[in-house]
């Protein structure tokens, strides 16, 4: 339980530095690179997912805080905000919407990155035990 507690924790702090590389390029699509490499650290599915929710959701988070308090982007939110529902004050809203987005997208990266880690390792362990077999039963049919 204890490895299972530090990979999760380290697969994190991947997924959050990572996710910080990856917003210097203006592609939100490659979040899900840093949920994935979250994910491949941890061996079950459920720390994978959370440890790409958490590196992710906690680097929209400062990105959100920073946007907000920094940038004074929180104006734009509310007029985002105006525009698509009707009244005015629903800023709040739009930068909930962001941090859920982003815990979504780390949380879908890292269960990819667990279950594919997953999968290439049983694949992988399979061919090799069925290609002993063969070879065992080469060398028992030649002696």
């Amino acid at each position: 339980m204890e490895n299972e507690k530090f990979t999760l924790l380290i697969g994190t702090l991947i997924s959050l530095c990572l996710a910080s590389i990856l917003s210097l390029i203006p592609v939100w699509q490659l979040i899900f690179i840093a949920g994935i490499a979250g994910g491949i650290i941890n061996k079950k599915p459920k720390f994978g997912a959370l440890s790409g929710a958490l590196g992710v959701g906690l680097f929209w988070i400062l990105y959100v805080i920073d946007g907000v308090f920094i940038k004074e982007l929180y104006g734009l939110f509310d007029l985002i905000g105006e525009l698509i529902i009707g009244s005015s004050g629903i800023g709040w809203l739009i930068l909930l919407i962001i941090i859920i987005m982003g815990f979504l997208f780390g949380l879908l990266g890292g269960i990819l990155g667990t279950s594919g880690t997953n999968l290439f390792f049983y694949f992988y362990s399979t061919q090799k035990r069925s290609e002993r077999q063969v070879e065992d039963s080469i060398r028992s049919n030649q002696s």
